[in-house]
C-alpha cells in the first residue's frame, strides 16, 4: 500500500519532533552529570546556579526548534504549518526573555550574595531588588515589542501610544512618582540609612526600619511605626543621630547654690558620669558654668554615650545618682527664689 505524500510528511515531521525531545534530553542529561560535576569542583557557586537556571529554558528551545524545522517539511499544509510555526516563534521569544532574565537574575543574587554582603554601605543591598525587578520588567517588555514587530504591527504607533499614555499615568500619579524619585534620591545621597536613629521635624525620632520606593518607615523608642512618604521626609531636615559617628554627647544641667564650691561639685558630677554604664572614656566627660542664675549657679555637665537608644536610661541614673550624691555631701540644690516689695501709698503721701 503506497503512502501518500501527506502521511510521509507528517511522519518525517513527527519523528523530528521526537528526536528534538531525545536530543532535549541527552542535553540536560549531559549538564547534569558533567557540566554540573565541573561546576561543583569551583570554589564559587555561580556557575552551578548558572547551570539550574539554564537547565529548563534551554529544554525546551531545543524542542521548539526541531518542532520548527520538523514543520518546514511539510509542504501539504502551509496555512497550518505556517500559523504553528508564527506560534512557535512567539513561544521562541517568550522563551529566550525568561532565560535572559533567569541568567540575570543569577548574576544580581550572586552579586548581592558574594560582592554587596561584604561592603560597607548598605545601598546595594537596598537598590538591587528594585533594580532585578526593573530589568525583569524591560526584558519583557522588549520580548513584547518584537512580537508586535514579528506580527507587523506599527511599533511606532505602540510606542506613541505609550508616551501619551506615560504622560497621563504621569499627571495623575505625581505624587506616586514624587516619592519613587525621592525614595532613588534617598538611597543614592543616603542621609540616612536602615537601621540609623533620626529624629524628624516634629520631634519624633527613631530607628530607621525600611527605605521602600513609595515611603520610609521609621520604629521609635515606643514601638510605634511611623510611615513618611519618601518626598516629605526628602524635604524636610532630617537629625542623624547614627551618622557619621552612633555616638552622642548628652548635655545635662545642674543648678547648685551660691555658696557652693564648684571645684568639689565638678568633682562629684565627673566621679558620678565615670561610674555610668555607656557613658564612654573618650572624650571624657566634663563640667562647665554656664551662667549665674536668679537663685543658683547654673552648672553644665557633658558626657558621651556609645548610642543614643541609651540616651533616657543614662540621663535617668545620672539625675538619680546627683541627687543622692548631693544629699551625702550636703550640696544644696536650691529652690527658685523671689522677693517680693510692697509699697504703702498712704504712708508715703502722709494720709490716714
Amino acid at each position: 500500500m503506497a503512502i501518500s505524500i501527506s502521511a510521509e510528511e507528517a511522519i518525517k515531521a513527527f519523528g523530528l519532533i521526537l528526536a528534538s525531545i531525545f536530543v532535549s534530553r541527552l542535553f540536560i542529561y549531559f549538564i547534569s552529570k558533567y557540566a554540573s560535576r565541573f561546576a561543583r569542583r569551583t570554589q564559587t557557586d555561580f556557575d552551578d546556579a548558572l547551570i539550574n537556571a539554564s537547565k529548563t529554558p534551554l529544554y525546551f528551545l531545543i524542542i521548539l526548534i526541531g518542532t520548527k524545522y520538523a514543520l518546514q517539511q511539510i509542504t501539504t499544509l502551509p496555512s497550518l504549518t505556517g500559523g504553528l510555526e508564527s506560534v512557535i516563534i512567539v513561544f521562541e521569544i517568550l522563551l529566550g526573555a525568561v532565560f535572559i532574565n533567569r541568567l540575570f537574575g543569577v548574576i544580581v543574587e550572586w552579586y548581592s550574595k558574594n560582592i554587596a554582603a561584604k561592603t560597607e554601605t548598605k545601598f546595594d543591598d537596598e537598590f538591587l531588588p528594585l533594580f532585578k525587578r526593573t530589568t525583569a520588567i524591560f526584558i519583557y517588555g522588549v520580548a513584547v515589542v518584537l512580537i508586535l514587530d514579528f506580527f507587523s504591527y506599527d511599533i511606532t504607533a505602540i510606542v506613541a501610544g505609550l508616551g501619551i499614555a506615560g504622560i497621563a499615568v504621569a499627571l495623575a500619579a505625581q505624587d506616586t512618582l514624587s516619592n519613587m524619585i525621592s525614595g532613588f534620591v534617598i538611597m543614592a545621597d543616603r542621609p540616612f540609612r536602615v537601621k540609623d536613629i533620626i529624629e524628624l521635624p516634629n520631634g519624633e525620632y527613631g530607628e530607621v526600619s525600611e527605605i521602600g520606593l513609595r515611603s520610609t518607615k521609621i520604629l521609635t523608642l515606643d514601638a510605634l511605626m511611623i510611615v513618611i512618604p519618601n518626598s516629605k521626609i526628602g524635604d524636610s531636615q532630617i537629625v542623624n543621630y547614627s551618622y557619621p559617628d552612633r555616638r552622642m554627647r548628652l548635655k545635662i544641667p545642674v543648678g547648685v547654690a551660691y555658696d557652693s564650691d564648684i571645684d568639689f561639685v565638678t568633682d562629684i558630677l565627673i566621679g558620678i558620669a565615670k561610674r555610668q554604664p555607656h557613658v564612654l572614656e573618650s572624650p571624657v566627660p566634663k563640667v562647665t558654668l554656664e551662667s549665674f542664675g536668679d537663685s543658683a549657679i547654673d552648672l553644665l555637665l557633658f558626657v558621651w554615650i556609645d548610642s543614643h537608644k541609651d540616651k533616657v536610661q543614662v540621663i535617668n541614673r545620672i539625675n538619680r545618682d546627683i541627687n543622692k550624691m548631693f544629699k551625702k555631701e550636703g550640696v544644696e540644690i536650691p529652690f527658685p527664689i523671689r522677693t517680693i516689695y510692697s509699697r504703702n501709698e498712704k504712708s508715703e503721701t502722709g494720709g490716714g
